[in-house]
């Protein structure tokens, strides 16, 4: 069980990052510029962002097996249109509907986890699911230009589109269902949630949370590799290398910051420690890759792509803080915030870049830069200042 929810989110990572191999097949067959590229990719994260509230009360309602069994069920169809189609609209529209049947994975994940594992294993084992993901991405690079000699993109979602219909039908028949629940009516459901969005909790570690893993989704799902190739001057083989290794370093660094966390809290650390100092080298990482001459961008990059999921954590630790009714609405309510803020990110650096990149790729960059390490910044010392001023 725990495995086959382990794939669901593999498969999520793997669309979220995928368009950064198709991209320039993406732009030749379908003649599509920066601003409808970003358009077309960030459509993914924009169903993510729609579809978690619901789905976290749905998962709250009925439980992981029900929700995440008809949700893969939409995204096969996502998948299925975007392999049969070459109409830019209808290929955004299968990209809201990939997004929304993919939405659930991770608070599924997340939810498996807190109703059949102890708590002092739950971060770790969220870290093990963001690892998976992190294989999701991996699987989104090398391996997808290796399918793409003997298959066109094409054919390929439509094979994924099989596989992931296989995937529904496993979750639904090895799932169980919660011991018990909850009766409750769908208005006192939508009063726990607004109750969990009144949690201090939440609103300190959310905008941290947002932009941190909004800019690591956006970079490495496709801006990472425009920058490779419009300010580096790296070739199609350079690029996947890249991401390849950037893939295996957010697998790596999922799997050891769900770890290290459970070693930490056993030696008298918290969770936080955990979050708030991958923030700090998620920051210092972009800082590496806005000074530094282009030719020096490998090993950035690889802290960039370590360091950014580690911080999603904050998940599990703002769900320490909620009752347990109302845990699926907490990681819903959160995670919908974090997913709209990456679809700005992803949508918006490429509106600014279509307008700035053309002339001077590498100043625009440094100007996005510039301006997402701020707003991180003061996100961080938000996150940071109660816990001083209580000390």
């Amino acid at each position: 069980m725990l495995v086959l929810f382990g794939v669901a989110y593999f498969l999520s990572l793997f669309f979220r990052t995928v368009n950064a191999i198709l991209s320039e097949r993406l732009e030749a067959d379908l003649g599509l510029d920066t601003a409808s590229l970003g358009l077309l990719t960030a459509a993914y994260f924009f169903g993510v962002g729609l579809a978690q509230i619901p789905i976290g009360i749905c998962l709250d309602a009925y439980g992981p097996r029900r929700v995440q069994g008809v949700t893969l069920c939409i995204a096969a169809v996502g998948i299925a249109i975007f392999g049969l189609t070459d109409s830019v609209p209808l290929l955004v529209l299968a990209r809201t509907l990939i997004g929304i049947g993919l939405a659930g994975c991770l608070m599924s994940a997340f939810q498996v986890s807190m109703l059949w594992l102890s708590a002092d294993k739950v971060p770790m084992a969220n870290g093990l699911y963001l690892a998976a993901g992190g294989l999701g991405a991996l699987a989104a690079t090398a391996p997808v230009n290796f399918a793409l000699e003997f298959l066109t993109w094409q054919q390929m979602f439509l094979l994924i589109a099989v596989v992931t219909l296989a995937l529904a039908g496993g979750i639904a028949a090895v799932t169980p269902d919660p011991a018990s629940t909850s009766k409750l009516s769908w208005r006192t459901r939508l009063r726990t949630l607004s109750m969990v969005a009144r949690n201090r909790r939440l609103w300190r570690y959310l905008p941290l949370t947002a932009l941190c893993f909004g800019t690591g989704s956006a970079m490495q799902g496709l801006w990472a590799a425009d920058w490779m190739r419009a300010v580096a001057g790296h070739d199609a083989n350079a690029i996947g290398w890249t991401l390849a290794m950037m893939a295996l370093s957010l697998t790596v660094g999922s799997a050891v910051g769900g770890v290290l966390s459970l070693v930490l809290e056993r030696r008298g650390f918290k969770l936080e420690h955990v979050i708030l100092g991958s923030a700090c080298l998620f920051i210092l990482a972009e800082i590496g890759l806005a000074i530094l001459p282009p030719d020096r961008s490998f090993l950035p990059w690889l802290l960039f792509a370590l360091t950014y999921n580690v911080v999603t954590l904050s998940y599990a630790h703002v769900a320490r803080a909620q009752p347990t009714e109302g845990v699926g609405s907490s990681n819903a309510l959160m995670n919908s915030m974090v997913i709209l803020v990456t679809f700005t990110i992803q949508f918006g650096l490429g509106v600014f870049l279509a307008w700035a990149g053309e002339a001077d790729p590498a100043a625009s960059y440094l100007l996005a830069f510039g301006g997402l390490i701020g707003l991180q910044a003061i996100a961080l010392v938000w996150c940071c200042y109660p816990t001083a001023r209580q000390s």
